[in-house]
């Protein structure tokens, strides 16, 4: 089975304490909506270990056609700077304290509750 959600961006932060300028981007591109409630992302370096980034809340559903930007940081912490605003990608904050994509050719995957890949994209910056 093929998942409809897709990563279809990334981006880092050149500042670390600007965490809401590093984000990845979702589109459901299948003709349902999908739920990623529960989902997790996780991140790898080359075949290395992976790690649990975080695990997506309850209400985020992405309508079919639908881009959604995951923002690593706080939409209420001025110190964590200003979300990107784009037309049509809806906006979700993670609440995350420290940014994830560090490295360039990190390995990004959405996993489901029982662990199984639901997309994957490679961090590969400009």
């Amino acid at each position: 089975m093929t998942s409809p959600i897709k990563i279809t961006a990334t981006q880092a932060t050149a500042d670390k304490k600007l965490l809401n300028h590093e984000w990845i981007e979702l589109k459901n591109e299948g003709a349902a909506p999908f739920n990623v409630e529960g989902c997790m992302v996780t991140t790898a370096l080359g075949g290395g270990r992976q790690r649990d980034v975080t695990t997506l809340k309850a209400g985020i559903v992405v309508q079919p056609g639908e881009r959604l930007r995951l923002i690593t940081g706080s939409a209420g912490k001025q110190a964590h700077g200003e979300a990107p605003s784009v037309e049509g990608v809806r906006n979700v904050h993670l609440f995350l304290k420290a940014p994830y994509l560090e490295r360039t050719g990190l390995t990004l995957r959405l996993v489901n509750h029982a662990h199984q890949e639901l997309c994957r994209a490679v961090h590969a910056p400009d």
